[in-house]
């Protein structure tokens, strides 16, 4: 051969051999066997579906496959044999008989080689082809079965191994009368022609897979861009480095105006063009001074250098527009009568983790004059604000006489407490105020932000360092309490309502006690001293719960003072019921429900009495004439849960005395005698 096969050629070169053997003795033996089969009585040697040549018993074979067989020759040239006793007696006579058949077939056609030749040329052709077509429904023996195949559609096609020819289908199958053509249609030789007017054509010929359209480009210089635009007629495409010439002024820009313009020119801008400043040249024009606002109507630009004429008057009211004056601190503010007040005195930080702090806030001096010094104070911390104002009465010949103060602490930790120090007697007194930074404020600003004194009087505002304690050398120390008084309080109602009048003073929600505390220590918000009392409701916690009590301060007890239970209707005073005669108006018709009815002490079980004659200062025990109306425990010896009436002192859980009558009801006795 002239050149060498591929595998697939190879394959298909074995098919075609074995279409035209198959074919061959079909035509041979057309009139006693089936098309494409070489059979005896119970075997036949057949070309299945998947195109592989298949020697089989006829009872195996259904719809062109054997489910089982003797002998097997793939598509690839695979081998398989499964029976040799069958291949033995019967294939191989058969395939002797095919193989002298084959060997006249190739006498009557040519030599083998050429024939190879010729037919890979045309499978190349036919590959070819089918590559283009989507139609094409497959090899087969006899041209009946073309012309039987289901599902047919115009433009499908399918080769004989019987005609050797390509059929195709248009409305019906048809032999196109050509052995294995080159191409189902010819290819076109005409060169192809540029891109122009779109139009249908009118040729029969395909295009071959290497054609090439001619170039249909222009060789004239793209136009510039204008404004209007246009579509253009030109019927050529513009090469890929094609450029347009530039479209750009070569006139100087203008300046900006007020109220701009969209322009005519059909130029674009240069990237590194620059329009004339649009500033004021004019050395005679110059910024005005401020005055009253205006928008203004100069069309110019105001150069960053400018410096506008400066005011120099000041006259006028608050609403003047001037400017501040010159020469002031940041902590002063100007006022509108052009003086100025200082806005924070003095002010220092305080960084406090632990230990805690005192810090000295002031000194104030002694004078020998009547005058009031006062100072005010603020604090800043993590946990919000305080303020602590304190004002002063300074007395000839007895220096610090009188104060008054406004202390508000701040919250959770931060600046809580403060005290006033005085130090020496008479006209050498002088006074310091401290006050104390709590555990873990960290970072806490006091300021010192008014001041009123009397020629210096107050010094050393925030000068000095934190301390450890407060010191010890003082004369008089007073502490300093938030919502303290230190005159008369006088509390005039205007609301005109049930309980809205006065005094009201809520719970403690966790306690719930609320009292009003009488002759209380000046010095301290807590505790109670000798001689202190206490008026209010007392809370959760004792013996009468959410009840009203007077008693002395410290005594709070079961029975202490004046006390009423919290439904108003038991009155207590040192554990005795004092009020007056009582009279009982039963109103209960039916029943034992009218009348004084006295419960046991424990129920069912415990005991119940009525003492008459008893004690004036005491709840307990018995007196000379003491009578008693009892009914005994359940645990008594004597007369257990019985009726007695005896002398008080001579009553006892296992008493025989008295007037006795038996807890059934049935017996009386006295003094121990059966009635």
């Amino acid at each position: 051969m002239n050149a060498s096969l591929s595998q697939q050629q190879i394959r298909t070169v074995r098919q075609l051999i074995t279409n035209d053997i198959a074919y061959y003795i079909q035509y041979q033996k057309r009139g006693n066997s089936s098309g494409g089969m070489m059979s005896n009585e119970e075997y036949q040697l057949f070309i299945d579906n998947n195109n592989a040549l298949v020697y089989a018993a006829n009872n195996q074979i259904v719809d062109g496959m054997a489910s089982d067989y003797a002998l097997k020759i793939e598509p690839n040239g695979l081998l398989t044999i499964k029976n040799l006793k069958v291949i033995n007696f019967d294939f191989v006579a058969q395939i002797n008989q095919l193989i002298n058949q084959v060997n006249l077939l190739q006498q009557s056609i040519g030599t083998t080689e050429q024939d190879i030749t010729d037919i890979r040329n045309d499978i190349d052709t036919i590959n070819q082809e089918l590559s283009r077509q989507t139609h094409f429904r497959g090899y087969y023996l006899l041209n009946s079965d073309i012309q039987n195949l289901p599902d047919s559609a115009n433009g499908g096609f399918s080769f004989s191994a019987e005609s050797g020819t390509v059929w195709m289908y248009d409305q019906n199958w048809y032999n196109n009368g050509n052995i294995v053509p080159d191409q189902v249609t010819p290819a076109s030789d005409a060169t192809p022609l540029s891109d122009g007017t779109a139009t249908a054509g009118i040729s029969t010929e395909y295009s071959r897979g290497d054609h090439t359209h001619p170039l249909n480009i222009t060789t004239t210089i793209p136009p510039s861009d204008s404004v209007s635009g246009s579509v253009g007629t030109a019927n050529y495409y513009a090469r890929n480095n094609h450029s347009h010439p530039l479209n750009i002024t070569t006139s100087i820009l203008p300046q900006d105006s007020a109220s701009g313009s969209v322009g005519t020119a059909n130029y674009y801008a240069r990237n590194d063009h620059l329009h004339p400043i649009n500033v004021e040249t004019n050395p005679s024009n110059i910024p005005i001074v401020n005055g009253v606002g205006a928008n203004g109507s100069s069309s110019f630009y105001a150069r960053q250098d400018h410096v506008h004429p400066q005011q120099l008057t000041y006259d006028g009211n608050v609403t003047a527009t001037k400017f501040i004056k010159a020469g002031g601190t940041a902590n002063e503010i100007l006022l509108a009568d052009g003086s100025t007040k200082q806005n924070i005195i003095a002010g220092r930080s305080f960084s406090v983790i632990d230990p805690e702090q005192y810090v000295k806030l002031y000194t104030i001096l002694a004078v020998n004059a009547t005058i009031d010094n006062s100072i005010k104070f603020e604090v800043t911390t993590r946990t919000g604000f305080g303020l602590l104002q304190l004002n002063q009465h300074w007395t000839n010949g007895q220096g610090a006489s009188e104060y008054q103060y406004l202390f508000i602490p701040t919250l959770a930790s931060g600046v809580r407490s403060a005290w006033v120090l005085l130090f020496n007697d008479s006209v050498d007194r002088y006074g310091e105020l401290w006050c104390k930074i709590d555990y873990y404020s960290y970072n806490t600003y006091i300021y010192a932000t008014e001041v009123s004194a009397f020629q210096g009087n107050i010094t050393n505002i925030l000068t000095t360092d934190g301390q450890t304690q407060l010191p010890d050398d003082y004369s008089v120390i007073q502490q300093l309490f938030p919502n303290q008084y230190s005159t008369a309080l006088q509390i005039n109602p205007i609301v005109n309502g049930t309980f809205n009048e006065g005094i009201r003073i809520s719970r403690n929600p966790a306690n719930l006690w609320s009292n009003i505390q009488f002759g209380a220590d000046p010095n301290s918000d807590i505790g109670y001293i000798d001689n202190q009392w206490l008026i209010g409701s007392t809370g959760n916690n004792t013996v009468n719960p959410l009840g009203f009590i007077i008693v002395k301060a410290g005594q709070e007890g079961t029975s202490s003072g004046l006390q009423i239970n919290q439904y108003g209707n038991v009155l207590n005073f040192y554990g005795q019921m004092n009020s007056g005669n009582i009279q009982i108006n039963p109103t209960a018709i039916l029943g034992f429900d009218d009348g004084l009815r006295i419960a046991r002490t424990i129920e069912n079980t415990g005991s119940a009495s009525i003492e008459l004659g008893c004690s004036r200062t005491s709840n307990g025990g018995a007196i000379q004439g003491q009578w008693v109306i009892y009914t005994p425990s359940i645990n008594a010896q004597q007369a257990p849960q019985s009726f007695i009436i005896a002398v008080a002192s001579q009553a006892a859980e296992d008493v025989t005395r008295g007037l006795q009558i038996s807890a059934d009801g049935n017996t009386l006795t006295f003094n121990g005698r059966v009635l």
